[in-house]
């Protein structure tokens, strides 16, 4: 790392004017991301990125902390009340999405990837203690032809302890000649996802398998991600997340208008079902700053090498001006 990274690479608690102006409503966090706030004529402008600790506990304590460092003498912040309450927003998503609890640095480090991958093999075993119920959700977009689970879970794992592999030894050649099937398997997913969400009354009858579909696609899109950043694509890791984001959300959006217009499907959710599915919905929601800061891990990366990896081994979150 370069002397000039090393000074622009700083600890957050000891950066107090960060957090004041945070405070302030002079900065707004995005994602990762500290940005002038609209109004200072500056507006949208990187003011600098967050680095997270590699331990997930560590972070989940850290983002509390600054949580209640903002929160702090918040009834005498009044000018600046609606932009703090966005940036505790973005940083409660951090919090609480399902990609961002077991580690912030996930479409790059080594560490991030074995997550991942580790992750994909649970939902592998859920779809499999599901095998009922997921087989009835996968006719749907195979109703010429019985599907072979076992052959296709075979061929999955194999997938990511080859890409895991590949990472780890960095051999481009090997994890380039692994994307179609990445590609193969996040749209397979999608198309499934896709024809659940045409259907108001899966959202509410299927939302267990529809809920372990979706985790399953946002996995697989940050493990392509990684593996096309990993490979020398970063043009094509950032493309992968924003695609990722835009599905996640235009899913959601065809859910929400499906119900809306059948009425009588709305009209027979108990409230437990209402709960659930809008507990889903936010959820996804929730994803798209931890899906933004993905995209810059990734640049970040790419413009400081081994810098994420500096800040994965600090146990506070570390500042990094723009």
């Amino acid at each position: 790392m370069s002397v000039m990274t090393e000074e622009l690479l700083r600890s957050l608690p000891d950066l107090p004017d960060i957090l004041a102006k945070l405070k302030s409503g002079e900065y707004e966090l995005h994602g990762g991301v500290v940005r002038y706030a609209k109004g200072t004529g500056k507006g949208g402008q990187i003011v600098g990125h967050l680095l997270f600790p590699g331990d997930s506990q560590q972070t989940q304590a850290q983002l509390q902390q600054l949580q209640d460092t903002l929160s702090n003498g918040l009834g005498s912040l009044q000018t600046g009340m609606d932009h703090l309450q966005q940036s505790m927003s973005v940083l409660q998503g951090l919090q609480t999405a399902n990609l961002v609890m077991t580690g912030l640095n996930l479409a790059v480090t080594t560490a991030g990837f074995v997550i991942v991958c580790q992750k994909l093999n649970k939902i592998s075993a859920q779809i499999q203690a599901q095998s009922q119920t997921i087989a009835e959700t996968w006719k749907l977009v195979s109703e010429a032809h019985e599907r072979s689970q076992l052959t296709d879970e075979a061929q999955f794992r194999s997938l990511l302890l080859s890409a895991r592999q590949f990472c780890e030894e960095g051999d481009v050649q090997q994890l380039r000649a692994l994307i179609p099937d990445f590609h193969k398997e996040y749209q397979f997913t999608k198309l499934v996802l896709e024809r659940h969400a045409a259907i108001p009354a899966s959202t509410v009858q299927r939302l267990s398998d529809i809920r372990v579909l979706q985790d399953r696609l946002v996995n697989l899109g940050l493990a392509l991600s990684h593996v096309q950043a990993k490979s020398g694509g970063v043009k094509y890791a950032h493309e992968s997340l924003a695609q990722l984001e835009t599905d996640v959300r235009a899913l959601n959006v065809q859910r929400i208008e499906g119900l809306a217009i059948d009425r009588d499907t709305a009209s027979k959710i108990s409230h437990e079902q209402f709960a659930g599915v809008t507990d889903f919905l936010q959820h996804g929601k929730q994803m798209m700053p931890a899906l933004a800061y993905q995209s810059e891990v990734i640049t970040l990366e790419t413009k400081h090498p081994g810098l994420l990896q500096q800040a994965s081994t600090s146990r506070e979150i570390m500042f990094l001006a723009a």
